[in-house]
């Protein structure tokens, strides 16, 4: 085959790959776009195909360990004191890498909500780095309970990683649709506010001494 021609053919192979991780991308979500500086915590969104609802990613830089900040967001056991805007957190089974919690919260001026959560430790402190991911699920021992709304879905997950100077970065994205016929326009700054919370929650959890 002639050099051009072999070229030329790469090229488009290039070109095809890129199209369909852009193609990828455009599937998962838009482009994130900024949305504010909280207390050292960066805050993006972008639209969600299919939903009236953003997905958000909150980004932070930590001085802390990948290790503790992982115990802290992936803990052995779950915390014994309910934090902030948590109601209860019944643990429902657990593997090693794998954990089921039923939760309920308390949400300003609407109904408080509660769910089932799987949480998954995709990649251990051990490794360098750390990733959880989240997402809600179906749990028939545990409906709705009276007085609260389930949120259908809620998902995302949590990677942490060594940067340049000994500092950690944190990156929290979370997606959720609140339920109860809440419109999007309306809840856009409480979710904004309960995961700027949680990601506080999280490093409040990685500084405090262990017990």
């Amino acid at each position: 085959m002639k050099p051009n021609i072999q070229k030329s053919i790469s090229s488009i192979g290039a070109l095809t790959a890129v199209l369909a991780m852009s193609a990828a991308a455009l599937a998962a979500g838009g482009a994130w776009r900024p949305d504010g500086v909280s207390q050292g915590v960066q805050v993006e969104h972008r639209d969600v195909a299919g939903s009236h609802f953003d997905e958000l990613r909150l980004s932070t830089v930590s001085s802390l360990s990948v290790e503790s900040l992982c115990n802290a967001i992936y803990p052995k056991a779950l915390p014994t004191k309910l934090e902030r805007r948590f109601k209860k957190l019944e643990l429902l089974r657990q593997t090693d890498t794998e954990r089921w919690t039923y939760e309920q919260i308390s949400v300003p001026v609407v109904s408080d909500r509660d769910y089932v959560m799987h949480a998954k430790l995709e990649q251990a402190s051990s490794t360098g780095q750390c990733a959880v991911s989240f997402e809600t699920a179906e749990d028939a021992s545990h409906p709705p309970a009276a007085g609260f709304v389930r949120i259908p879905v809620i998902r995302g997950h949590w990677d942490v990683f060594p940067i340049a100077d000994g500092k950690v970065s944190v990156q929290y994205e979370i997606f959720s649709e609140p339920g109860g016929g809440v419109p999007a326009f309306l809840s856009r700054g409480s979710q904004r506010s309960a995961a700027i919370d949680f990601m506080k929650i999280i490093l409040a959890r990685a500084t405090a001494p262990a017990p």
